[in-house]
């Protein structure tokens, strides 16, 4: 039988699984808003200008994330 400690840890776990799929979700659905954006506001010729600028942004600010939080 399984204690109240490891009980209580999985449901923790279980809980911030389930904040970490929302907040996933809601970056990719940011993503692909922002994506929008860039194709409404700026002529079709710099699009992928921006669009490249924009991904490279995000690119560095995951790699800074995953630096300073898995790494250390």
């Amino acid at each position: 039988m399984v204690n109240r400690e490891k009980m209580e840890e999985w449901f923790y776990l279980g809980i911030f699984l389930i904040a970490m799929l929302f907040a996933f979700i809601a970056v990719i659905k940011l993503y692909s808003s922002i994506d929008s954006l860039i194709d409404i506001w700026f002529e079709y010729k710099y699009k992928p200008i921006f669009n490249a600028f924009f991904s490279i942004t995000v690119l560095a600010i995951c790699l800074y994330f995953i630096r300073e939080k898995l790494i250390k």
